[in-house]
């Protein structure tokens, strides 16, 4: 039972920190402006930040995988 409390803890965590780190790269990639307040080139930067965020991201699961 023990176990099980703490896989469902450990999960809740894992879903907490992967929302808050997501909501703090899309801050940062925005600079803290909404998009309404950001010009066209601004919109582009935080995009491209995105996405490379995103390649990151699946770089460091497939280098888990491996390792």
């Amino acid at each position: 039972m023990d176990r099980f409390i703490q896989r469902l803890i450990n999960q809740f965590i894992g879903k907490l920190m992967n929302r808050a780190i997501s909501g703090g790269i899309d801050f940062f990639a925005s600079r803290g402006k909404g998009s309404e307040q950001m010009t066209e080139a601004e919109r582009q930067q935080a995009g491209m930040s995105k996405d490379l965020v995103q390649k990151a991201r699946k770089i460091s699961r497939a280098s888990r995988k491996l390792f």
